[in-house]
């Protein structure tokens, strides 16, 4: 009689497994369809898990705010997700500052109009301003997403944080790299 509930254990737990195999499997598919049906134009690096969107840089409207053009021909207006630069083109002039007319300027000095990014989506995609959230990879190649090196060298976010032009800052429920840019911070 033991053996028989024993056997019947493993059975059931062998189905267990089983459905939570199919149901990982199942979802996958699912979420690559979604992207694919989205029309955004994604790139899968399939030793991290990232997927990026081509974009096209417009321009840099401050420290951590760009516009950029996506595959559709359409302009995005992006906010740098988990970090802060200080003020440089807010509507009350009496909130723009120095160090954000620096930061402006230093994000300016990184990029060029017309350059390819590659944007990286974390859990919510549009803020309450209708901005489109993002942390903003460099390329598109040889990124090691767990490597903070690599992070600080080739996304925007970090690179700003790294070199003191920006300062981490938790939005959750967007905080995939948030442990990774208090870090650069330190």
């Amino acid at each position: 009689m033991r053996k028989k509930k024993k056997n019947n254990r493993l059975f059931t737990l062998g189905i267990v497994i089983f459905c939570f195999i199919s149901f990982l499997n199942t979802y996958k598919e699912f979420k690559e369809h979604l992207l694919k049906s989205s029309g955004v134009d994604t790139v899968l690096d399939e030793s991290n898990e990232i997927s990026l969107e081509e974009v096209s840089l417009k321009r840099v409207v401050d420290g951590d705010t760009l516009i950029v053009t996506n595959s559709d021909g359409e302009d995005l207006r992006v906010r740098l997700i988990g970090i802060d630069t200080s003020e440089s083109v807010h509507p009350d002039e009496s909130k723009n500052t120095l160090d954000g007319d620096i930061a402006s300027e230093y994000t300016k000095s990184l990029l060029e109009v017309g350059q390819i990014l590659y944007l990286e989506y974390d859990v919510e995609q549009m803020d309450v301003y209708n901005r489109t959230l993002a942390y903003v990879w460099l390329t598109n190649y040889d990124v090691d997403s767990n490597n903070i090196e690599s992070i600080s060298n080739h996304m925007l976010n970090a690179k700003l944080v790294a070199d003191g032009y920006a300062v981490a800052k938790r939005f959750a429920p967007n905080v995939k790299y948030a442990e990774i840019f208090e870090n650069l911070e330190k």
